[in-house]
């Protein structure tokens, strides 16, 4: 049973997209100027420049995600000229698209447009307050985008009529959950829960057939975005490597963080977004209050995507709160659909319109002032360096300043982009990296004519790194913290 019957579209899809896409700048615009949000982002940008040199990732590049991701910059970097503002843009536009998805779900699955505007607002908002909760771009924003592709094509319609059983949504949906796959494993979740929401579909209806052939063409199209990356590595006689750096490294990675600080690391995410859980908690009950009978299956779904994506976090043992933006669909559309059915019918949503507005622009204020009091080092770095380098030179920084090599157009000298992998004991173990042989092919490399570090960084006082300066003489001062060693 739908919420309340769906009210005509008032504007056609593409506008809508358009509003989105100005709400989510609206919110996100004053992080565009600085080069560094997140690290993780510098080095998608940075190895994405290293694939479009002719570079092969991992054994020329190598990083601890799938090679998704990059192929994904080096897309946008080609679109954008590189430009860090626009490429910011672009991670924006991701996000309005993530909303845009939520919206055409929650109009798919029986609600009207005040749950699709909801939920697709919910989402946007989510990712655009916190730094390290979808402010920073991260794999999330954007794999974000191919499984509310496959959960708004195949599963909202079939919470609702489902008289329409159109069987070309099962292959599709495959495809994008695929391609979410090669961005980051964690897709495992929702691909999961779109297969068991295959099964109970077409159980209830008793289409056996249907069941057998819509599961072996979702699970045969899931599997085509995977192939095509064995076959890049077969083709550079890589296999061994991919099997390493996928199976090996992630298995090396010590979990020893007790459950109850798992948990804990479940209720801070729910208590940043409560607000939202709130919203839809108080439509929820106003909706049994004055309404009753009739069961919504795609509720049930979310708990179950829900579920399995806290799973999926969790068990990694590691706390980062960019892991848990693959929890911001489930909260935006179970919200937006709760609000659409309990207020679908309110008068007062242009006044709600107007200060949602209002709160975005304050937000994207705040932003705009918070980053423009940081320092921007990389900038400062690369500034300095430009007159320095001659053709050919690049340089090698030890303290993580990886976007300086795509602001000075410089190649990166070691297949090591992010710093952590060359200072991090973790890393080093798990990768097998050999301090040693590092430090001497970076002084072999005639290209490396300067070595950026930080006044007494603990990264600077490593193996590696006293071997290497070993070679170079302080040649200067960027700021008060940073230093430039020149090749003797």
């Amino acid at each position: 049973m739908p919420f309340v019957r769906p009210l005509p579209r008032p504007y056609p899809a593409w506008l809508s997209l358009l509003v989105f896409i100005l709400l989510a700048v609206v919110l996100r615009w004053g992080s565009f100027f600085i080069s560094v949000i997140n690290h993780d982002e510098s080095t998608y940008i940075v190895i994405a420049d290293e694939l479009l040199r002719g570079e092969v990732y991992l054994r020329d590049a190598i990083d601890t995600k799938p090679i998704g991701i990059f192929w994904l910059y080096a897309l946008l970097i080609k679109l954008t000229g590189g430009s860090i503002f626009l490429l910011r843009l672009a991670a924006s536009t991701f996000v309005a698209l993530g909303g845009w998805l939520l919206a055409l779900a929650a109009v798919r699955a029986g609600g009207n447009s005040v749950a699709g505007w909801t939920a697709g607002t919910v989402y946007i908002m989510m990712c655009s307050v916190y730094t390290y909760y979808g402010m920073s771009p991260n794999t999330e924003i954007f794999f974000n985008v191919f499984t509310l592709g496959a959960v708004a094509l195949a599963v909202a319609p079939r919470t609702y009529d489902r008289d329409r059983d159109p069987f070309w949504h099962w292959p599709v949906a495959g495809l994008l959950l695929g391609v979410g796959f090669i961005i980051k494993p964690f897709v495992a979740a929702e691909a999961l829960a779109v297969g068991l929401f295959l099964v109970y579909f077409y159980v209830r209806r008793g289409e056996y057939r249907r069941l057998f052939l819509g599961g072996l063409v979702l699970v045969g199209t899931f599997l085509l975005p995977q192939l095509v990356v064995v076959a890049y590595y077969f083709h550079h006689d890589l296999l061994s490597a991919l099997w390493f750096y996928t199976v090996e490294v992630g298995g090396a990675y010590p979990i020893e963080l007790p459950w109850y600080l798992r948990l804990k690391f479940m209720g801070d995410y729910l208590l940043r977004y409560a607000p939202f859980i709130l919203l839809g908690g108080v439509a929820r009950a106003q909706w049994k209050r004055s309404k009753s009978g009739g069961s919504w299956h795609l509720e049930r779904f979310l708990l179950l995507q829900f579920i399995l994506v806290t799973v999926v976090v969790l068990l990694t043992g590691k706390r980062f709160g960019h892991y848990q933006i693959q929890l911001h669909p489930v909260i935006a559309l179970w919200v937006g659909l709760w609000v659409g059915r309990a207020w679908g019918n309110w008068r007062h949503w242009q006044r709600v319109a107007v200060g949602t507005v209002v709160l975005a622009v304050g937000i994207g204020l705040a932003h705009a002032l918070y980053y423009a009091k940081k320092k921007d080092e990389p900038r400062e770095i690369a500034d300095y360096l430009a007159p320095r380098l001659s053709p050919g030179d690049t340089f090698f920084a030890i303290n993580g300043f990886q976007i300086a090599y795509h602001l000075l157009d410089r190649p990166v000298p070691t297949p090591y982009v992010h710093s952590s992998l060359l200072f991090f004991d973790h890393h080093l173990r798990a990768f097998q990296i050999d301090e040693q042989s590092v430090a001497r092919s970076l002084i072999d490399d005639p290209r490396v004519r300067y070595v950026v570090s930080r006044v007494d960084d603990p990264e600077a006082d490593t193996p590696l790194a006293r071997e290497l300066l070993q070679h170079f003489r302080l040649a200067g001062k960027i700021n008060e913290t940073l230093v430039v060693w020149e090749r003797h």
